[in-house]
């Protein structure tokens, strides 16, 4: 009779086996196998040839597995005890992972110089690799993180540690995205973003999967756990589907070179393993789970979720296989400024920031999120919700994604002047209508026991006046301010984390500011007004230094070299002013707004003297 235990190393055998014969037979179509070394020709040899995609996908299966049991750490309903188990399979997974993320970089860098790896070790490149070539940043970043997770699994954790590992553990899984072949593609940001986006949804959707069937199967929690994750599993679904459709469509520029290269002929076996894959999720909302719940044995679920995980593994190998085969060359040809943008941008004019638009999956999948759960928790609610506040969270949401994926996205990186209006409608304006759309009034309405984790050391700190006020400011003083800049405006990757930071803060800022929801520690009318006055000074600091202050991002603008684009100086000048403008309308509404409430509270007050 078998254990579970062998049940389920049978499974990962069987899906280890699945992943690594579709791996081989990729690379046996899409011509990634080894080719025959050419005398007098360098080579780095079999070892590279064929170890790089193997121990890739061994990579892979170690970060899917690693987020997997993250996320049912964080979903399931478990007590230490059972916390510490999955911690310690997080952990082990982890460790592999690690290593498997070192080699694969030597092997990269052996297959870079055309050498053996003793050979590409021992010529002293190593260092400039890791640091200042792609391939080479992206496995030092994903090693140093791994080795982070595989750490502080063996910490304490409560929740919010729990979900903050489990986001480190997923931006673990991003950096290769910008050193795969949707580096190169026409559309650089639009090509890198769906990428990222595409790889976490994968890793969350399968890692969850293989975590409650390998480590749940037996658990008590089992039927509570894979209804929460089912949702979460829809929605990696949807995200994985419509990524995989832009970058596919970004990467070979149309429908023909699908049905007439290797390489698009292999985006079709993968959208097909996608399919086979929605006709699992279909059969488990039908059947399986309903079984579960019903009290019937847990069986077929565990049956079809095992095919399903089989799957899943052969996808991944397919994946890698893919990653490994030369794309449809490109006909977009592009020039040195739209290189460095990451796309191609037409000539500024002010009727482009209404028709130009840079869509971006991410944003687009966290803004439309917000709105669905935003009224999903409306539609939830026994009594009426107030109209405004849905359409000040509404209006809120356009405003920001307005700002990062319209025109003022297209042109910020380019043109200093218009990158100030960005920063300025995601730092102030859209936050500060998010915070009349009162969501965590109706997140604790929703949720009863909201209050609990609002109530909490790290609620009560977020919320103290002051320390609203330095989140606030930190971002804007370190964007114009410092060398960090250039940077910005140069990385996707930093200009993403820091836009999502700007409006994260400044969201905090003015929830407390505003006082339109609850906080954990009251804040009179007075402080209020302060903070607020502190932020306008603060900006107009920032202003005061911009004007005259040296120019900024001096080797980004000269590295564009756009000849249609405004003096640099007249247009610093302008944008400083912008920065300030749409800050200083924002806060001194606010503030009237404030003392109008202040005064109305002291006439009731007297009235009832």
């Amino acid at each position: 009779m078998t254990t579970p235990r062998s049940r389920g190393g049978t499974l990962a055998f069987v899906g280890a086996l699945a992943a690594l014969a579709v791996l081989l037979l990729a690379l046996w179509f899409g011509g990634g196998t080894p080719a025959p070394t050419i005398a007098g020709l360098p080579s780095p040899g079999s070892l590279t040839r064929w170890g790089l995609p193997i121990v890739r996908l061994v990579h892979d299966i170690c970060a899917v597995a690693t987020v997997g049991i993250l996320v049912v750490s964080v979903i399931a309903a478990q007590d230490a005890k059972a916390r510490a188990s999955l911690a310690q399979a997080a952990g082990r997974w982890a460790v592999v992972w690690t290593f498997s993320a070192s080699l694969t970089a030597l092997l990269t860098l052996s297959d870079f110089l055309g050498l053996p790896v003793g050979e590409a070790v021992e010529s002293g490149v190593l260092p400039t690799f890791l640091f200042n070539i792609p391939q080479g940043q992206a496995f030092l970043i994903v090693t140093v993180l791994a080795l982070a997770v595989s750490i502080g699994v063996l910490l304490p954790l409560g929740t919010w540690g729990r979900v903050a590992l489990l986001a480190t553990a997923v931006v673990t899984v991003l950096p290769p995205a910008y050193a795969g072949h949707s580096a190169s593609a026409a559309d650089h940001n639009l090509a890198v973003s769906s990428l990222m986006l595409h790889i976490a949804a994968v890793t969350i959707w399968v890692g969850g999967l293989l975590a409650l069937v390998l480590l749940l199967r037996d658990s008590t929690d089992l039927v509570t756990t894979v209804r929460r994750f089912s949702a979460l599993a829809l929605c990696c679904y949807i995200a994985v589907g419509v990524s995989g459709t832009i970058n596919a469509w970004v990467r070979v520029g149309g429908l023909e070179p699908i049905f007439t290269t290797r390489y698009g002929l292999l985006i079709l076996a993968k959208i097909a393993a996608l399919l086979v894959l929605g006709w699992f999720g279909w059969r488990h909302r039908r059947t399986t789970i309903e079984a579960m719940s019903s009290g019937d044995t847990r069986a077929p679920f565990l049956r079809l979720a095992a095919g399903e995980i089989v799957v899943m593994l052969a996808t991944v190998g397919l994946a890698v296989g893919l990653s490994r085969t030369a794309p449809p060359p490109s006909e977009v040809e592009l020039t040195t400024d739209n290189t460095a943008l990451g796309y191609v941008l037409s000539p500024f004019s002010p009727g482009g920031l209404l028709t130009q638009i840079r869509p971006d999956p991410i944003l687009l999948l966290i803004v439309v999120g917000l709105a669905v759960a935003y009224l999903a928790g409306v539609r939830r609610l026994a009594q009426p919700w107030p109209p405004a506040r849905t359409a000040a969270w509404l209006g809120g949401l356009l405003i920001l994604l307005y700002a990062m994926t319209g025109g003022l996205a297209a042109y910020a990186p380019a043109i200093f002047s218009i990158h100030a209006v960005q920063y300025g409608l995601l730092g102030t304006l859209g936050p500060a209508l998010l915070v009349f759309g009162a969501p965590l009034t109706l997140y604790q309405e929703v949720n009863p026991s909201g209050q609990a984790r609002i109530d909490s050391p790290l609620g009560r700190a977020l919320s103290h006046p002051w320390t609203a006020l330095g989140l606030y400011g930190v971002p804007l003083l370190a964007l114009y301010l410092t060398p960090f800049f250039d940077l910005a405006q140069s990385s996707l990757a930093v200009r993403l984390v820091l836009q999502v930071i700007v409006v994260l803060t400044g969201f905090i800022f003015f929830a407390t500011a505003i006082g339109e929801d609850p906080l954990p520690r009251p804040i009179v009318a007075i402080v209020r007004t302060r903070i607020l006055a502190a932020a306008l000074a603060l900006n107009a600091l920032i202003t005061f230094v911009l004007l005259i202050g040296p120019s900024r991002g001096d080797d980004w603008y000269v590295w564009l070299d756009l000849v249609w684009a405004p003096d640099r100086e007249t247009d610093q000048q302008l944008g400083a002013m912008l920065a300030l403008a749409f800050p200083a309308l924002t806060i001194i509404t606010l503030m009237l707004l404030l003392m109008g409430r202040w005064r109305t509270v002291r006439q009731l007050s007297g009235k009832r003297q």
